[in-house]
Parts: C-alpha cells; structure tokens; sequence
C-alpha cells in the first residue's frame, strides 16, 4: 500500500457522512487507542550530503492519561544508513588523516512517546512530543570504511531519541486519524577529526506517517 491509497482511505473516512456524526467535542482521558501508520522515510546523508527517500511502517497503542496528555508506544520498520567522507588535512599537531565509510541497514525500533496535544478547531488538535526507542538492527552493512575506522565495536543494538509534532482528528470517540512528524536520531556509525576532538556521525531518519488509531472497547470513560 503506498502513501496516495492510505490519503485516500483517510480522505474516504473524513467524508461529509463522517464529520456529520460528530456531534460533541471528544475528550479521549483514560481511553487506550490501538493502530497502524504508514509513510515516508528520509534517511539523511545516506550517501555523502544526500539522503533518500524509502517508506517505513508500523503498529501504534496510545494511553490518554488526561485531556492533553498521552503516553504512546509504537513498533516501527525502517531503512537506515549513513555515508561519510573527510579528506586528508595537513600535517603535524592540526592535522588529520582521510576517513570515509558507507552503512546500509534495516531496522526496527520500539520508541516511547509522551505527547501534549492541544486543540486547533473543534476535533482537529495539534501536538507535539518527545520520545526514546530501543532500536534493533535486522541487517548491517558498513561497506568501503576506511582501516582507521574499525567496525568491530558497532553494536546492532542502542538507544535513539525521538522529537516531533503532528495532528490528530478525531472522527468520533471511538476512532482517530492522525498525520506526523518525528525526527529519529539513531547512534553513531563514524566520526571525523577537528582541531577540538573527534565529532560522531549519527544515523538520522525523518518520519512522515499516515495512520489510524481506534479504541476497541464498547464504551469509552469521559
């Protein structure tokens, strides 16, 4: 499924026969929601000061512990990578040798989000949020490093941090759609030398989703 049918099946759900069974302001405190998300994945400097664009998905749940305040947890897929290069500089004190390398990876991270949300108009509230994710590293690659950067010490495994914002409408109090922006900052794959000292390359994602989220219950707690 590509992001134009997923707009399409959200356009579908906010059709004039939805809204018009709004009849109510939803306040969503002490409700789980439970979802999926779909989207764009720009992996920054994939190769050297360039990045890509791939999709990356996954399943979300979401606890509203008050009116404004959420704590979310997701399970998503993704692409990664990164692609560096520095070139030789002088020589003596101030100088510093080439170091270059390529990683290619697939992963999956498991972030946790707390989220404030506050009202735009009526059901559509905006948000914003910061996160950690525990991330895994299905497959990695590090292709053409150079031999003073040894990759032994990589590990497949790590801590992120996550920031973003985004929207959410809800089309009644039992289901949502929402639209978000996340920066990913995954963990160091190389570094290069200045004068004050070594300074990391760290994998960085851009997550653009898509995504609709529902409470399964028969009645939800106002």
């Amino acid at each position: 499924m590509n992001v134009k049918a997923v707009m399409f099946i959200i356009l579908c759900l906010l059709s004039n026969e939805v809204i018009s069974q709004i009849s109510e302001n939803v306040n969503p405190k002490n409700t789980w929601y439970f979802g999926a998300e779909v989207g764009i994945n720009n992996i920054r400097d994939f190769n050297v000061e360039n990045s890509k664009l791939t999709f990356q998905g996954g399943l979300l749940a979401e606890y509203y512990f008050a009116k404004q305040w959420s704590l979310s947890g997701k399970v998503k897929y993704f692409e990664t990578g990164i692609s560096f290069y520095q070139a030789p500089t002088g020589g003596g004190w101030f100088g510093s040798s080439e170091r270059h390398g390529t990683f290619r990876g697939t992963a999956v991270t498991i972030p946790l989000n707390i989220k404030w949300e506050f009202r735009v108009y009526k059901n559509l509230k905006a948000n914003l949020k910061l996160g950690y994710g525990y991330t895994i590293e299905t497959k990695s690659e590090y292709i053409n490093y150079s031999e003073n950067m040894p990759t032994e010490d990589y590990s497949k495994s790590y801590d992120s941090t996550i920031t973003g914002f985004g929207l959410n409408y809800f089309i009644n109090k039992k289901m949502a759609v929402c639209i978000d922006y996340e920066y990913f900052i995954g963990t160091s794959k190389g570094y290069r030398s200045d004068i004050l000292g070594n300074v990391d390359y760290y994998t960085r994602n851009i997550f653009i989703s898509v995504g609709i989220k529902y409470n399964f219950k028969n009645e939800t707690a106002k």
